[in-house]
């Protein structure tokens, strides 16, 4: 059976590069994506702005709009990465992300508000990067997986990213 699950240390403390700001304006919508980072851009890319709700102040940073959020959750859930606070330790640590977004980055509190506010908007980005690394996997088994499945499987880890929480507020 092949599974969704990228190949990813996710043991506590393990350090894991956030997806990288694209400068390239030569990526088109129509393009297929050819790494984790251009699938998560492009799924964000095709989401409804109007669908997602902000659970910051509109003159926030970039680090608390909607998509960045959107973007930021479907890369980590997509490499088995969970938890609202290690989240939040990631953006901390990655030096990239803290130039682009200025050293300011979203609590996890805030991350976990986002996900209960948008939870749909993040299935459905999260379920267009799980259709890329599926058929980065097994591209001879393109026919056989189903939208469906996709859903499921973001369904699922994000489902993993809410017990994860509980489990970390009742420590």
């Amino acid at each position: 059976m092949t599974t969704l699950e990228p190949k990813t240390n996710t043991r506590h403390g393990a350090r894991v590069a956030l997806p990288r700001q694209e400068t390239s304006t030569t990526s088109l919508p129509f393009e297929k994506p050819t790494t984790l980072t251009r699938a998560v851009q492009k799924a964000v890319r095709e989401l409804d702005q109007t669908s997602l709700r902000p659970v910051s102040r509109r003159d926030a940073g970039v680090a608390f709009q909607p998509r960045m959020l959107v973007a930021v959750l479907s890369y980590c859930y997509a490499r088995g990465i969970y938890g609202s606070a290690e989240i939040e330790n990631v953006m901390r640590r990655d030096k990239n992300f803290r130039a682009f977004c200025q050293n300011e980055f979203p609590y996890a509190h805030t991350i976990a508000s986002f996900r209960r506010h948008n939870r749909d908007a993040i299935r459905d980005c999260l379920a267009a990067v799980l259709r890329f690394l599926g058929m980065q996997i097994d591209p001879l088994r393109r026919d056989e997986l189903c939208e469906s499945q996709f859903a499921a499987e973001a369904d699922r880890r994000i489902d993993n990213a809410v017990l994860m929480d509980s489990i970390d507020r009742d420590r």
